[in-house]
């Protein structure tokens, strides 16, 4: 049992899980922002959105679902929606909380499609903290936190307002300030950091070659990795093997050219990498639960 002092801690709506409402208030508003000067000890929570975290100064142990990482100036971290976590033994913590809504995810995603950077953050990270002893690798040092300053003081400004324009705005700033933790992830030259990274370049390579005949001996050279290493740590890093992640990104892409193109299910088979329409057939059952013919039909008659 954690030993939490739930009476101490954030100035927002409430100590316990955290819903949407709480902090957007307006339908349109997909970013908002909370900054602790003094984060005190906090019990297990979670939240239905995301939540990105800057550490400006100050120490403390953050826990995340059953594992404690050491948290201080400059560590930068993902927090995904519905992940218990907590705050202990801080000790003048200041940190930002910049928290988006997760249908906001895919935007921000679209524009930062070729950065590996990105994955690594936002997709990698967050599933290793939760499965293994892992520390954030995203340390940003005292002249990059104070080089965004000004942008993270704009957002602040901007998510203060529910106006569309500042919301706009705030999207905005979200991007700015993003995209340039990806470029400082990109430019980290720690292990893990580059192991992720390579894993990060895999899954861009699978993303770009979707339609392509890829073998493991391919994913493995995107990688910069030995078959056997790609192999070991992709599944520490994702859960699944890289053969079986790529054949789940088909059965995604698949799913939305189904629903959003009338071509024959063989076509839309080989447009996403599967050689054989019938393979391409049972492992959308099997993973599905029914046909591609009768995931269309079924999603059609949904539709209004």
């Amino acid at each position: 049992m954690l030993s939490v002092d739930k009476t101490q801690g954030h100035s927002g709506p409430d100590h316990g899980d955290e819903a949407i409402a709480s902090w957007f208030k307006a339908p349109y508003q997909s970013v908002a922002t909370r900054r602790e000067a003094q984060q005190r000890a906090r019990a297990l929570h979670k939240h239905d959105f995301i939540e990105l975290v800057i550490i400006f100064s100050g120490h403390g142990t953050h826990i995340i679902e059953d594992t404690r990482h050491p948290i201080g100036a400059g560590d930068t971290f993902v927090v995904p929606p519905n992940i218990q976590h907590a705050y202990v033994d801080t000790n003048n913590l200041n940190l930002l909380n910049i928290m988006f809504r997760k249908q906001h995810l895919p935007t921000l995603e679209h524009e930062c499609v070729s950065m590996p950077g990105f994955y690594a953050l936002f997709k990698l990270e967050p599933h290793m903290r939760a499965m293994h002893q892992f520390k954030s690798q995203l340390q940003l040092s005292t002249q990059t936190l104070a080089e965004m300053e000004d942008w993270i003081e704009a957002l602040e400004a901007a998510t203060r307002e529910t106006t569309p324009l500042a919301c706009s705005r705030a999207r905005a700033f979200l991007q700015l300030i993003v995209g340039n933790l990806c470029m400082q992830y990109e430019a980290l030259g720690s292990i893990h950091g580059n192991k992720l990274l390579q894993i990060a370049n895999c899954i861009l390579f699978m993303d770009s070659y979707i339609g392509s005949p890829l073998q493991l001996a391919d994913l493995a050279r995107a990688a910069d990795m030995s078959e056997r290493s790609l192999s070991r740590n992709f599944h520490a890093a994702v859960g699944q093997s890289p053969i079986e992640y790529l054949v789940n990104m088909r059965l995604q892409r698949a799913e939305t050219l189904l629903l959003a193109s009338p071509a024959p299910i063989a076509q839309i088979a080989f447009e996403v990498g599967f050689g054989d329409a019938n393979y391409f057939t049972r492992q959308f059952r099997r993973q599905r639960g029914l046909s591609p013919r009768e995931f269309r039909k079924q999603n059609r008659e949904l539709s209004p």
